[in-house]
């Protein structure tokens, strides 16, 4: 007798085991088009929280439940370590940001979303899943004290020290991402026409204009020093030391030992980018319109965020921030300024009360 065969409304598909199913999920990113970024941002928190289900001897759908994911949540929110199986960073004794926290619950929403739309799922297991709220921090930039010692610690005068003085203009004049430095080719580096044509997130092309300073550190680059890492014909511009792709996680190797090396251990990529937007407000080389243009955002929302932070920053090199200063209240007289105060003696206290 033949076998009898089910369909798909049938099938036991609660005993899939979600590494099969993530697989699916990672082609079925990669065919509707998403950049490999993206496709990259879900496989690495979504294999965290696998990895984190393994431990618990689970690791099938049935196991992905609301209850579950939130129990995870819960795990990085009060998890004391961060940058684990991090090739480039060293683990760190700290704890997830919120922004972090908040992007493995977005992931996690999409893949429930996936499963759903292909009826893995009869129904959206995270549709009534909030993700964490976002601590709305103050963004963090770079002095300028501190982008000298940068700059002063590469010697651009070797062929390795032109290509990362190179890479570093270019970050803090144009404000790119990584992968768009990355990616950015030679027929695309109109430097003589003073801009980047730079393809980024959502394969979205758009202008860059670029500085003096700039545009000399890339001609030089390019001109003298870039054939010599050439061992095969690439048509991209930065090349690693094997004249090879240059890669987001080399990228971020040398911006942490540059930040080591320069004495501003705090530094990282991304940094950079925020530090030109910044920037670029504070000094009003543009308006906040420009500025999102430049840097691809398809909302306002970043672009006020930075718009806070550099006018947070003006205020702080104003002279005149303080209004008890422009009133010229508060101070102490001429003959109490530099001496403590004494503490009164209460029995003197008492005796004038009694009179």
């Amino acid at each position: 007798m033949a076998k009898k065969r089910s369909g798909w409304q049938q099938m036991d598909k609660a005993s899939t085991p979600l590494t099969q199913l993530l697989h699916h999920f990672e082609v079925a990113n990669q065919t509707e088009g998403k950049s490999d970024e993206t496709v990259t941002w879900y496989n690495n928190r979504l294999g965290v929280f696998l990895r984190w289900l393994q431990e618990r001897n689970e690791g099938l759908l049935r196991d992905f439940t609301k209850e579950t994911v939130r129990e995870f949540i819960r795990y990085l929110q009060t998890k004391s370590t961060k940058f684990e199986r991090n090739r480039y960073t060293p683990t760190r004794e700290a704890k997830l940001s919120t922004h972090t926290v908040n992007g493995y619950a977005r992931a996690l929403r999409g893949f429930s979303s996936w499963l759903y739309r292909e009826k893995y799922t009869e129904s959206n297991v995270l549709k009534e899943l909030k993700p964490p709220k976002v601590r709305k921090e103050v963004i963090d930039t770079l002095s300028e004290e501190e982008m000298r010692r940068l700059f002063a610690a590469i010697n651009p005068d070797t062929p390795l020290g032109c290509r990362n003085y190179a890479i570093l203009v270019t970050f803090l004049d144009t404000g790119l991402r990584c992968s768009e430095l990355c990616n950015l080719t030679l027929e695309n580096a109109r430097i003589e026409e003073g801009y980047l044509k730079v393809l980024g997130k959502g394969d979205k092309e758009r202008l860059v204009p670029l500085g003096a300073a700039c545009k000399f550190a890339l001609l030089r680059w390019r001109d003298h020093f870039r054939l010599s890492f050439v061992v095969q014909d690439t048509p991209l511009f930065f090349l690693s030391n094997e004249g090879r792709e240059l890669t987001v996680g080399a990228i971020e190797q040398f911006v942490g030992r540059l930040g080591t090396r320069a004495g501003v251990p705090r530094l990282y990529a991304h940094l950079l980018r925020h530090t030109f937007a910044t920037s670029y407000l504070v000094h009003q080389v543009g308006d906040s319109l420009r500025l999102q243009q430049i840097l691809g955002h398809t909302t306002l929302e970043m672009t006020r965020r930075y718009a806070n932070a550099a006018a947070i920053q003006q205020n702080l090199l104003e002279r005149r921030s303080s209004p008890l200063d422009v009133m010229g209240l508060g101070r102490l007289p001429s003959h109490r300024r530099g001496r403590p105060n004494k503490p009164r003696d209460p029995r003197a206290v008492d005796s004038r009360a009694g009179k």
